[in-house]
C-alpha cells in the first residue's frame, strides 16, 4: 500500500520543508514535495474526499485565478474537512512581491462562502473562522482585536493606516 495514502493531511506549497505527517505538494520538483503539481490544471491527483485537513500557507497568492483551486480543494477534502488558507493581506508589504498575481483582503474568499455572494461558481464552503494579522507593534494597541471585530472599517479607512500583515481563513466544504 502507498505509504502516502495513510496520511490524512495535505500541505500544498512544502518550500523543501519536510512533513512527516502530510502528504506534500508543489509545483518545484527541486522542493522534494511527495507530489509535483502546478494548482491552476485541474484535477489535482488525488481521489475525491481525500484529506480532513488541507494547509494552503502562502500559496494561493502566486496564482492569477484561484477559481480552479478553490474548486479542487473542495472536491478533495473531506466534507467534515477543514481547509486552512494563509495570504498576505494585500496592504502588507510582502503583497508586493513580483512573483505574487493575487491580492487578498477580508472579503476576498466571501464568493466562495455558503450564503455570501452568488457571482462566484462553483464549489461552496463554510467559513470557520477569519482572522487578519498584524505586527507586533500594532498587537499592543490591540488593534487586531478592534480591527478583526469591525473588518469593514478596518479594509475601508485604515487598512494602509495601520497595514496588517496577513489574512488567514478556516473553511469547511458544503457537500
Amino acid at each position: 500500500m502507498n505509504p502516502m495514502r495513510k496520511k490524512d493531511k495535505l500541505i500544498i506549497g512544502s518550500a523543501g520543508k519536510p512533513h512527516e505527517d502530510a502528504v506534500t505538494l508543489d509545483i518545484d520538483k527541486g522542493h522534494h514535495p511527495d507530489v509535483v503539481h502546478d494548482l491552476s490544471v485541474e484535477p489535482y491527483p488525488f481521489e475525491d474526499n481525500s484529506f480532513k485537513e488541507i494547509v494552503a500557507h502562502h500559496v494561493l497568492e502566486h496564482l492569477g485565478d484561484i477559481s480552479v483551486a478553490m474548486n479542487e480543494l473542495h472536491r478533495i477534502c473531506k466534507p467534515d474537512g477543514v481547509i486552512y488558507i494563509e495570504v498576505p493581506h494585500h496592504a502588507s508589504w510582502c503583497a508586493k512581491d513580483p512573483f505574487h498575481k493575487s491580492c487578498f483582503g477580508y472579503f476576498s474568499f466571501d464568493g466562495f462562502i455558503e450564503g455570501n455572494s452568488t457571482w462566484v461558481i462553483g464549489k461552496k464552503f463554510r467559513c470557520i473562522k477569519k482572522e487578519i494579522t498584524f505586527h507586533k507593534y500594532h498587537r499592543m494597541f490591540f488593534l487586531n482585536k478592534i480591527f478583526n471585530k469591525f473588518p469593514l472599517v478596518y479594509e475601508r479607512f485604515y487598512c494602509y493606516v495601520f497595514p496588517a500583515e496577513h489574512f488567514k481563513i478556516w473553511l469547511r466544504p458544503v457537500k
